[in-house]
């Protein structure tokens, strides 16, 4: 009986109602497409640079079309449309449409990237068309790939900025921690799958792995959006706008006119900020440390394998200790990891690889918290917007810190310093965390304005 009575328990988030099968459903179609975007979004990074290259693309022209343009797009459009998402309103949700109004053109400019010499060769048969590519001062074909690429960064922002925000509006809050637990999971078994099985087969199959993952990608996400239900949202709020600027104002009013909000960017930040020591990780410290290529990609995989193990009972702990308490004490214990290292008198590199991966899991469960900590400190009814808020603020703190990291490193001639960087950020974090959740306005600032009458999901 009591089983029986637990299947027919119900769930709530908003206007939706699950049972337990209908729950498992929703994780299963939000999971699947996480791995899917996640393998998705992996393809950019790891295979664009390799293909300039072949394309006689210059390191400059390189950083600029694989960075500089997702960068771009990314500090335009994400306020832009996470202002919006926040606002809109209609019979399919405030979330899914913009998902699904740009998927088929990020499927379409993804096919195409490694099709650009093929579609170069085919305008070069027109005689004006070749006359035209002829006279510019930048190689066509670079500008082509620079022209694909930054089509499918500008529709991939929709999807980007969005979907995360799609999840705190369709998942219940008692099991976010647990849901974001096995996002994690998702998330680096679609990196694993990537590097084991086809990035070694990229030199002979380059077009078959953009075409075959734009399309499995297409699919899965309709289909997510189609069995991911949202429910209803109250009304916007009346917002008077006599000029474009107007929601400008208010997105910087709302967002940055409160000095609790400050502190829950700084928060946020910090773990963005301490990522500015990753590079010098990979390519100098781990030549310090004695570390080949292999052997630290073989140690990295084992952090990958141990994250995954342990992500799923941090996320019970997520939910059990909720999102200002879980993230106190895992910043705390990143900077206490970090510290350690530090402080250690000598390394061996046997030593060297159990801080290493000690610190993975410790900044996994951080990054875990952080996710479920957001839904508790953003209001509900513009999560979207404090969440570009947040993600602005850190981006341009990142873009000064970056190069200080790297100045930092050439006055102390020693690489072993990260662990001192990381432990700064990670214990700031934790400081300012511990502001936020005391802040007597946290809650009022935090609440959802109205409640809706309840549907069943």
């Amino acid at each position: 009986m009591s089983s029986m009575a637990g299947a027919n328990k119900q769930y709530r988030i908003g206007t939706l109602v699950y049972t337990r099968a209908s729950l498992v459903t929703l994780f299963g179609w939000l999971l699947w497409g996480d791995f899917i975007y996640t393998l998705m979004e992996t393809v950019i990074p790891a295979l664009l640079p390799l293909l300039l290259k072949e394309n006689g693309a210059t390191n400059s022209q390189i950083g600029f079309i694989g960075a500089s343009i997702g960068m771009t797009a990314n500090a335009v459009l994400n306020p832009i449309i996470s202002f919006k998402s926040d606002r809109y309103r209609s019979r399919f949700g405030r979330r899914r449409p913009f998902i699904l109004w740009t998927t088929p053109f990020v499927v379409l400019f993804l096919c195409a990237i490694p099709f650009a010499p093929d579609l170069i060769g085919w305008l070069r048969e027109w005689a004006a068309a070749a006359a035209v590519m002829d006279r510019s001062p930048v190689p066509i074909l670079i500008v082509l790939f620079a022209l694909l690429v930054a089509g499918f960064q500008v529709f991939n922002m929709f999807v980007s900025s969005v979907y995360y925000y799609l999840i705190p509006d369709v998942v219940p809050e008692e099991f976010l921690g647990r849901f974001y637990g096995l996002f994690r999971v998702c998330g680096t078994a679609a990196a694993l799958v990537f590097n084991l099985f086809l990035i070694g087969r990229a030199d002979r199959l380059m077009h078959e792995i953009f075409v075959g993952i734009a399309l499995l990608y297409g699919v899965v996400i309709v289909l997510m959006c189609w069995r991911v239900k949202e429910g209803e949202y109250p009304p916007p709020q009346a917002e008077v706008h006599s000029h474009w600027w107007s929601s400008v104002r208010n997105y910087a009013q709302e967002c940055f006119g409160t000095r609790y909000f400050w502190w829950v960017f700084i928060t946020y930040s910090c773990l963005t900020w301490s990522n500015a020591a990753n590079p010098f990780i990979l390519f100098f410290f781990r030549d310090e440390m004695g570390f080949s290529l292999a052997s630290y990609g073989k140690l990295n995989a084992a952090g990958n394998i141990l994250v995954i193990l342990l992500s799923y009972p941090m996320g019970i702990l997520l939910d059990r200790l909720g999102g200002h308490k879980s993230l106190i004490l895992s910043q705390s214990l990143s900077a206490i990891v970090c510290l350690a290292a530090f402080g250690a008198a000598s390394f061996s590199p046997g030593s060297a690889a159990g801080f290493r991966l000690a610190a993975m899991v410790a900044i996994s469960m951080a990054g875990l918290s952080i996710m479920r900590w957001m839904v508790d400190v953003y209001p509900r009814e513009r999560y979207g917007q404090f969440g570009s808020a947040g993600a602005l603020f850190a981006s341009l703190g990142g873009i000064v810190l970056a190069p200080l990291c790297g100045g930092f490193f050439d006055k102390v001639h020693s690489y072993n310093y990260f662990w001192l960087w990381i432990a700064l950020f990670s214990a700031l974090g934790a400081v300012s965390a511990m502001v936020v959740a005391r802040h007597p306005g946290r809650r009022r600032l935090a609440a959802l304005p109205v409640e809706v009458p309840t549907a069943i999901h």
